[in-house]
């Protein structure tokens, strides 16, 4: 599966985590916190994920990109990428 996650738009990290689980079609039960993140990316199989427009962001996600990288490096079947 390819993902392109584009965030430029969400205003806080409660809109960012909003468009990252709707793009990657989490379950219901997602928690909307970076552990919850992290338990979700290294579920998935077979993933490629490009992040997009997440320079323009007006507020700190480094712990959102830093999950990202964490997960990739746990998860084999992840690829992340910032674009």
């Amino acid at each position: 599966m390819n993902v392109t996650i584009a965030c430029g738009g969400c205003a806080d990290k409660t809109e960012l985590h909003a468009c990252i689980a709707e793009a990657l079609d989490f379950p219901d039960w997602y928690g909307h916190n970076l552990d919850a993140l992290m338990d979700c990316l290294t579920d998935l199989e077979d993933t490629a994920i490009t992040i997009v427009g997440y320079e323009d962001l007006a507020f700190d996600a480094d712990g959102f990109w830093e999950t990202f990288e964490d997960a990739q490096q746990e998860n084999p079947d992840l690829k992340v990428a910032f674009a």
